[in-house]
């Protein structure tokens, strides 16, 4: 019991501090980014510290939408985010291209194309991903960790690579059954379900059972 009181004790002070840490990340974010800087701004949108945008007044956010820290938005060529869209730590994406075809100078000169970036609802960017100028994120797409979306991405399609390419879908009557239940909160677990489930896949579990065992994820 000493031993379970004493972890026990330790994990709500990691919390408590864990807490204020992202607190005060979110208010310093706050400040350097506020709704009024926004083309839109909607209600619920949590803009993590380090997030670097280029061109707040050419950005539309969309209600319930996180970007997470050390993003960068290169948003002079417009982009326009819709709603409960998570955008994961360090990404980037880039809505305009030099001029480099003739230009003045090389390998590029003043001219820039603009090249607006749509990304629609519902959509789920994993971290350290990159959107290229022109791209749109169909509603519900998911671009996996570490992409490269070179061109646009289907609604509800799953892409991995670089370039992304579509390796699956997500169901479409799943997808339609959350949003009707108003289950859209996906970026902010610690909100909806206060701690996340660890779930082990079997195929893992049976691959890698002394290894689990010493890191302590099963008895």
């Amino acid at each position: 019991m000493g031993i379970l009181r004493h972890v026990l004790g330790k994990t709500r002070l990691y919390r408590a501090l864990a807490y204020a840490h992202g607190a005060s990340m979110r208010a310093d974010s706050a400040r350097r980014y506020r709704p009024e800087h926004f083309a839109r701004y909607g209600d619920g949108v949590r803009i993590d510290s380090g997030v670097h945008i280029t061109h707040p007044s050419r950005v539309v956010i969309g209600d319930g939408t996180t970007i997470q820290s050390q993003v960068a938005l290169h948003s002079q060529g417009g982009l326009h985010i819709g709603r409960y869209v998570g955008i994961g730590y360090r990404s980037v994406i880039v809505t305009f291209q030099h001029r480099y075809r003739n230009a003045r100078t090389i390998p590029f000169d003043n001219g820039i194309f603009l090249q607006p970036v749509l990304i629609r609802d519902y959509a789920w960017i994993g971290w350290g991903s990159m959107i290229l100028p022109g791209v749109e994120i169909g509603e519900g797409a998911i671009l996996g960790m570490g992409s490269v979306a070179t061109r646009s991405v289907p609604p509800l399609a799953i892409v991995h690579g670089n370039p992304a390419q579509v390796i699956g879908y997500r169901s479409s009557e799943h997808f339609a059954r959350c949003k009707a239940e108003g289950r859209v909160t996906p970026h902010r677990i610690g909100e909806l379900f206060g701690t996340f489930e660890e779930i082990i896949p079997l195929m893992t579990k049976q691959r890698c059972e002394l290894e689990l065992r010493e890191l302590g994820l099963i008895e």
